[in-house]
């Protein structure tokens, strides 16, 4: 007998879809997840099922969130170009103008551009802060402060598994910003979306238990020396038992931590896909633009691939753009085809769910064009599950 999924919005064409969805439910693959897709400004596809804990008592409802790790990192760049938009600091400033304390290379001054796309040379927390706390949020910021540059900024890409946010925060609150938290909250409600740095204690109860599936969505980062230092450091970030403590759930942890649910994350990409939506409207016609240009390219020490970043973001071959997170979850917009999926899951393991379901999106979008090698030649699965981490 099948495990019952909910679909709670479906247009037409989308069976196929839901049935994989169905299969990973059935099989085990997918303990608990959900996923959404979102065309023209509307909800097209959103559906969920499994449980939302480890004893599969609890289902998966319409109300579950879930930790999406660097999912997330994208709000953490919205949050920071807000900031530029409202004219607490400019891109291309040295971070030092408005950070003095924060240790950089003075023959070549980080910028906040460089901070954006990975380049900063702090691409890692310290070796001392293996041993702070994951939720001392003041802690991690100062350690960054203080220590040098491992390489030179603006030259090296590594992705910042796990520092994004705490150096965004630190230079938001040397300008007098808001934090990325109260910016992701201001956005979420302007949204009218759930989207969390640290959730709202009456929400503690909705926050799904992670389970990990096997060693494979952690393996391939800590089999080389960049990726242990990157995931951790601190000490936690990979702990199942921190994961699903509530003093996690409410702490904020801007690289990881975004803890949201799938038609958040696909509303999120529809409005920023256009040029009307909310974000663009907040950030001008600049920033907006900059969002889907690449800011840098080229092999990233974290990921050990090469690697298109714009401001936040990854762009793949087909000019898609979006983020994915270790464990499964992902998000993107394909502006070729005009929808925005995401997919969220407790389930840690590796991307090959939403690859799977990508897989069916694109089936249906060949049968809705009705001109399949055309639409074959132009336009392939979006690759951010393939390039995922922290």
């Amino acid at each position: 007998m099948s495990a019952a999924i909910r679909v709670q919005h479906s247009s037409r064409g989308w069976g196929p879809v839901i049935a994989r969805f169905q299969e990973l439910i059935d099989t085990g693959r997918e303990p608990g997840g959900s996923l959404a897709i979102w065309r023209g400004g509307a909800p097209a596809l959103v559906v969920h099922g499994g449980s939302a804990d480890l004893a599969q008592e609890i289902p998966w409802s319409a109300d579950t969130l879930v930790q999406v790790f660097s999912t997330g990192k994208p709000l953490v760049a919205l949050a920071a170009l807000r900031a530029v938009a409202d004219g607490h600091l400019g891109i291309d400033d040295p971070v030092t103008a408005h950070w003095p304390a924060y240790r950089d290379t003075p023959d070549h001054p980080t910028t906040l551009r460089m901070i954006l796309s990975h380049r900063s040379g702090k691409h890692t927390f310290s070796p001392a802060a293996a041993g702070i706390d994951p939720r001392d949020h003041a802690a991690l910021v100062h350690d960054l402060e203080t220590m040098e540059p491992q390489t030179v900024p603006g030259q090296a890409i590594a992705e910042h598994a796990s520092t994004y946010g705490h150096l965004v925060d630190g230079l938001l609150a040397a300008t007098g910003a808001p934090t990325v938290r109260a910016y992701t909250e201001s956005l979420s409600r302007a949204l009218g979306a759930r989207l969390r740095f640290g959730v709202r204690p009456g929400e503690l109860p909705l926050v799904a238990e992670p389970e990990p599936l096997g060693n494979e969505w952690t393996d391939p980062h800590l089999a080389h020396e960049l990726g242990r230092a990157a995931l951790l450091r601190p000490a936690g970030l990979l702990d199942t038992e921190t994961l699903r403590s509530p003093s996690w759930h409410l702490a904020p942890f801007g690289a990881v931590g975004l803890i949201t649910d799938a038609p958040s994350l696909a509303l999120l990409y529809d409005d920023l896909s256009r040029p009307d939506g909310h974000v663009a409207r907040l950030l001008g016609g600049e920033l907006w633009s900059a969002l889907s240009h690449t800011a840098a390219a080229g092999a990233d020490g974290f990921l050990r691939d090469d690697i298109r970043w714009s401001l936040g973001f990854q762009i793949d071959d087909n000019g898609d753009l979006g983020m994915g997170g270790i464990g499964g979850s992902c998000a993107w917009h394909s502006p070729a085809h005009g929808y925005s999926l995401a997919y969220v899951t407790r389930g840690l393991h590796r991307h090959d769910r939403v690859t799977y379901l990508a897989d069916a999106v694109e089936s249906a979008l060949r049968a809705e064009h009705g001109d399949p090698a055309a639409l074959r030649a132009e336009h392939g699965d979006p690759a951010f599950h393939e390039h995922a981490e922290g």
